[in-house]
């Protein structure tokens, strides 16, 4: 790019452009940016210009990007985020002083486990944050944190890409549910013989059918009749109740459907293994010291 063109170039457009990203309509991005709405339209026509292509076209679901600004979104955000770092060089992140909102990324079961433990959490009731919390999964949350869509996610990802990092939170296990007839649980413990002539629901985000209880399974010369499967964890209690299928999933989320729901909960009659909770965020964010201190509070919050 030449000289020209850099000077082309304006912080403003580039905030623009990774904050429409996000919000994917231009009245919410002034809003969030302290702009106009004109200011913001004036902003997308001097991109446009730059890079020659409409970059966001109006549908009913609102402003969605063009393949172009897609490919330019990691770039983006890259330099935004750069810039920001660059002005915040020297400055301490003070909560109690410092107005910012931070945008992280949680599945239905990180939010529904562990977000009321982070709001009540001491550290998090300072007057000047405020959290925006987006949904996201293992497939889509890589993406979501390389366009700048997300801060930080949290969930279980085992295999992390080199521009991320990890701060891992500790394990999760696995148990058993039911609705509360189901006769394989009348006993005080499920046996494998009746765990495997039994149909199972399955919770995959991505919609996959097999997950790392039947891995575990696997590794034991067996295998389990997945009947339904579902990508929230949420719909785990009201599709056991009243059936006769059997779902293998986090404790920490059956334990707490299993009152509501009238459900039994059984160990596994198998080794499950266990699963690890992380944090993960881009590189580029290594230098932040407010997404230091989220990452210290949301580790307080969810260990604490």
């Amino acid at each position: 790019m030449s000289k020209t063109t850099i000077r082309a170039v304006d912080t403003t457009a580039l905030c623009v452009f990774a904050v429409l990203m996000e919000e994917a309509g231009v009245g919410r991005t002034a809003e969030r940016l302290g702009m106009t709405q004109s200011a913001v339209s004036h902003a997308l026509r001097r991109l446009r210009a730059l890079w020659d292509d409409p970059l966001f076209v109006r549908t009913a679901s609102g402003m969605t990007p063009t393949a172009k600004a897609l490919r330019l979104a990691p770039d983006v955000a890259d330099a935004v985020h750069s810039l920001e770092r660059l002005v915040d060089r020297t400055a301490a992140f003070d909560p109690a002083r410092t107005r910012r909102q931070f945008t992280i990324g949680l599945s239905d079961y990180a939010a529904a486990v562990h977000l009321p433990a982070l709001l009540a959490h001491e550290t998090l009731s300072a007057d000047g944050v405020s959290l925006r919390v987006r949904h996201t999964s293992r497939t889509l949350g890589f993406d979501m944190l390389r366009q700048g869509a997300v801060e930080l996610v949290i969930g279980n990802f085992p295999d992390v890409p080199a521009d991320l990092r990890r701060e891992a939170l500790g394990e999760r296990d696995f148990v058993c549910a039911a609705d509360r007839g189901h006769p394989a649980f009348a006993a005080d413990r499920l046996g494998l013989d009746d765990y495997l002539a039994a149909d199972h629901l399955h919770v995959s985000l991505a919609g996959e059918t097999h997950g790392q209880v039947d891995t575990a399974l696997g590794k034991a010369g067996h295998a389990r009749r997945v009947a339904v499967t579902v990508p929230h964890f949420l719909l785990t209690g009201p599709l056991l109740k009243g059936t006769r299928l059997i779902a293998t999933e986090p404790r920490a989320v059956l334990a707490p459907m299993a009152g509501p729901y009238g459900l039994r909960l059984r160990e596994t009659p198998f080794p499950a293994g266990t699963f690890g909770f992380s944090i993960l965020w881009h590189r580029r964010s290594d230098g932040d010291p407010g997404l230091a201190w989220l990452r210290a509070a949301l580790t307080a919050g969810v260990n604490g």
